[in-house]
């Protein structure tokens, strides 16, 4: 009953999202390792059925509001999830984005196989964490270009995935064209009209 109970909320999940109003607090700003800092932007909240999942919040310098360029900039920038479910499992959430990254790069098998290995060390970083996201907890991907994408959860540094091309596979998850939720990647680039 469990595992049948898990198959239908995976199915909700991916096929009928729906987004929340919930408010979620978010960093105005990151910091790198150079001093240099990554302003926030703005996030959306992804709620599947009747309860908030996770919010997203996109991390970016500039006013660029292109979908298509945010996925493929070589600039620092960051995708911040924040777990709002307090039951959310981190494999429940890994097994997502690893078929996330199809959305991401249109399906496009060929150019997924080349970066096959880095996306299986990616979600290994995380589910072989010892973490589960409790409510509120944070796993940041942080693009630096030179370095690759470091993966945090909460303030852990877990490690970072070298390549632009990996970052565009990741970040175009929720930034793609052909990502799986077009009403949150549209909320979530938008700049906000009253930032402080």
């Amino acid at each position: 009953m469990i595992r049948r109970s898990l198959i239908i909320l995976m199915f909700l999940f991916v096929s009928f999202p729906v987004l929340s109003a919930e408010k979620v607090d978010f960093a105005s700003e990151l910091v790198l390792n150079n001093g240099s800092k990554v302003p926030f932007r703005n996030y959306a909240v992804f709620a599947p059925v009747s309860f908030s999942l996770y919010a997203v919040g996109l991390f970016v310098q500039g006013t660029e509001t292109d979908n298509m360029k945010l996925k493929d900039a070589d600039r620092p920038m960051a995708i911040q999830l924040v777990s709002l479910y307090r039951k959310l499992k981190m494999k429940t959430l890994m097994d997502e984005l690893r078929r996330g990254f199809r959305y991401g790069m249109n399906h496009d098998k060929e150019f997924i196989k080349t970066i096959q290995a880095r996306i299986d060390r990616f979600v290994g970083l995380l589910e072989n964490s010892g973490q589960q996201p409790k409510k509120y907890s944070r796993i940041t991907f942080l693009y630096v270009p030179g370095e690759g994408t470091h993966i945090g959860f909460n303030d852990t540094f877990l490690g970072t995935i070298e390549g632009h091309d990996f970052k565009r596979a990741l970040f175009g998850i929720w930034l793609n064209n052909n990502c799986a939720n077009d009403e949150l990647r549209d909320r979530m680039i938008k700049i906000k009209k009253n930032r402080e």
